[in-house]
């Protein structure tokens, strides 16, 4: 059966032919002559295209063919050469052409000649040959890895490198040849080097014939890392990574805060959701409450007289929103009409329907010995008895609506719902009270015009509030302030002048629309009130003393206090990095300036860039507003525009 194929080679079977040798690389056989006559058959272990690598393929005659024979897992008695080849057992030698003899019974399994180690049994023996010349000289190997080494599943079927310990960059049949002993002429390796081809994405997308090839193209030998496509990487830096909250941070800074790169986007900053800044004057809503008005009151009444007059169950706003408006000239302290505020305008409608029955029945509504009207009346008329110095102006509802300016009659034009003559004499009532007739009877008068004044003011219409206009109310609070508590801790009046009011005053004061932080702050210092609760109960953020650039802007209810400083020092650190980088002139006189002031919030008055003098007095809350929140996009659109 020439040149056919030996089945039972494993077995020691040979079948024999007239004309025909053969050798079993893996099995046992016959010894094999010198030259391998034509129609030899050569049966291998595994792949019959390894055993190129050993030298014997070189020597086959024309006609010669290797076939695979199943592997033979046991190598225990083997020994492994540097270039990848199993060498016999001790004792004897292996040179190419030499005759070798096998006996089953010799050794526990049959000896492996020129058998090539497999890729799975052994990978650090794989790949190429090494190229030595026989028993001289060290191989050279290199220092460090492969990127074949580092790219996981994708190479585990590739073998175009040797492994870890075995890096072999000399050419085969470089070394210089030793006396006496034959080179090897070694076949080449096979083209493709066993990679892993990847199709190309765009195969009719121009390249650069001097560049690297691209990670996608087939002729990139070395397989780039498979990373995901730029917009895909993108949103990984954006989105949440999914770890459990730990630490200290609000919840709703860690969703902020928890991208890969640490930093939300600016969208994400920008999004009403995390954005914690607000115009503190624009929050403010006007009031759309039912109102009843009190009429002919005396000029005596106290608060809790009207309460009592009007019932608690006739469903009046709460204590806390002062829904009593005790009507006083600021300039003569006169007691004027009362005008008591309720849930909805059917409660108000309710009321005064009551007390016009009781009239039609004969009961007149009387307030100590006084007869007491009392009709349906409105927001507006409201807001015209409290600002009644208020030109060019009328009321749709708690809305003003602004009419156009009048050159021919100029005192008819707008200038303000308050003027700082009223604040000051509104004190006046309260410091020289021998002066102020009116105000013996009802020392507490003064205090309630202000809680009044305060809560029912157009902080809305903050295009029409200057800055100017805002500190004089503010001046007046704090003056008030400061007499209302040595008249307390003294016990002048124990009666009208008591705690209670002191209270009601701070509360108003606080919860004020149009009064910055660091105002506020300075209200609480005179109450004493701990940071804490000014934090939980009127909305102040941490550290409110360093607030002292911030005319307009507020923190946001219910957003968390981290949130708040997590931005600020986001502006701090950026407008610093901005100051740096000016030239040093213009970087001195700027770091000169913060000398003077706070650096909690860094150089953001400087990206303000407010102005000075009488100017900044007449500039209106709307105007601070823009002001501030537009410098705030600027810096964190710098900071965050990149990623």
């Amino acid at each position: 059966m020439a040149n056919g194929v030996v089945n039972g080679a494993a077995n020691g079977h040979v079948p024999s032919a007239a004309n025909t040798q053969y050798f079993i690389a893996n099995g046992t056989s016959q010894p094999v002559a010198n030259r391998f006559p034509q129609g030899t058959v050569i049966v291998t272990n595994g792949d019959s295209q390894a055993l190129g690598s050993s030298g014997i393929a070189n020597r086959l005659p024309h006609g010669a063919q290797l076939y695979p024979s199943r592997p033979v897992h046991n190598m225990n008695a083997l020994s492994v050469e540097p270039s990848g080849l199993i060498s016999p057992p001790h004792g004897h030698h292996s040179q190419p052409g030499s005759h070798h003899s096998t006996r089953s019974d010799s050794v526990g399994v049959a000896q492996h000649f020129y058998t090539p180690v497999p890729p799975a049994q052994n990978p650090n023996m794989a790949g190429l040959p090494q190229s030595v010349s026989f028993h001289a000289g060290v191989s050279m190997m290199s220092p460090t890895n492969t990127p074949h080494h580092f790219s996981g599943e994708r190479m585990s079927d590739s073998l175009s490198t040797p492994g870890t310990t075995h890096h072999l960059t000399e050419p085969r049949n470089y070394a210089p040849r030793t006396a006496g002993q034959p080179v090897d002429s070694l076949p080449p390796p096979r083209f493709n080097l066993d990679l892993q081809t990847i199709s190309s994405a765009c195969p009719t997308s121009p390249r650069d014939p001097f560049g690297s090839p691209e990670r996608a193209e087939p002729s990139a030998l070395i397989p780039f890392p498979n990373m995901p496509p730029p917009a895909m990487q993108q949103a990984m830096l954006t989105a949440a990574m999914a770890v459990p909250f730990t630490g200290n941070k609000s919840q709703k800074l860690h969703e902020l805060t928890g991208t890969y790169s640490g930093l939300p986007t600016l969208e994400t900053a920008m999004s009403p959701a995390f954005f914690p800044f607000m115009s503190g004057p624009g929050s403010a809503k006007p009031s759309t409450a039912g109102v009843v008005r009190l009429k002919n009151i005396p000029f005596s009444t106290k608060r809790s007289e009207i309460v009592a007059f009007i019932g608690r169950n006739s469903r009046m706003l709460s204590d806390g929103e002062e829904p009593i408006h005790i009507i006083m000239d600021r300039a003569t302290s006169k007691t004027m009409d009362a005008f008591v505020e309720f849930m909805t305008m059917e409660d108000a409608m309710r009321c005064a329907e009551k007390h016009h029955q009781y009239t039609q029945t004969g009961r007149i509504s009387r307030l100590g010995e006084r007869p007491v009207e009392v009709e349906l009346s409105s927001q507006a008329a409201l807001m015209q008895e409290l600002f009644p110095l208020a030109r060019g102006v009328f009321w749709d509802g708690a809305n003003p609506q602004f009419l156009p300016i009048n050159n021919t009659e100029p005192w008819e034009n707008f200038k303000g719902f308050i003027f700082p003559e009223e604040m000051v004499m509104l004190v006046k009532h309260v410091e020289v009270p021998h002066r102020s007739p009116f105000s013996k009877e009802c020392p507490q008068r003064p205090y309630e015009c202000l809680i009044s004044t305060l809560r029912k003011f157009p902080w809305y219409a903050s295009d029409h509030i200057t800055i100017a206009q805002r500190g004089a109310m503010y001046k007046a609070t704090i003056k008030l302030l400061r007499l209302l508590t040595r008249s307390v801790s003294g016990q002048d009046d124990p009666v009208n002048l008591t705690n209670q009011l002191f209270q009601r005053v701070i509360r108003t004061a606080m919860e004020c629309k149009g009064f910055t932080i660091l105002q506020k702050d300075n209200i609480a210092f005179m109450a004493q009130m701990a940071p804490a609760e000014q934090q939980r109960r009127h909305g102040q953020p941490m550290n409110p003393t360093s607030w002292v650039h911030q005319y307009a802007i507020a923190r946001k209810p219910g957003i968390p206090l981290d949130i708040v400083d997590w931005y600020i020092r986001l502006i701090r650190e950026q407008t610093t990095r901005d100051v740096l980088i000016r030239p040093i002139h213009e970087r001195t006189s700027i770091q000169e300036t913060l000398k003077d002031t706070d650096e909690y919030w860094g150089y953001f008055y400087h990206e303000v860039n407010y102005a000075q003098g009488p100017q900044f007095d007449g500039m209106t809350l709307g105007k601070c507003a823009f002001l501030e929140l537009s410098a705030i996009e600027r810096i964190l659109g710098r900071a965050l525009g990149y990623n």
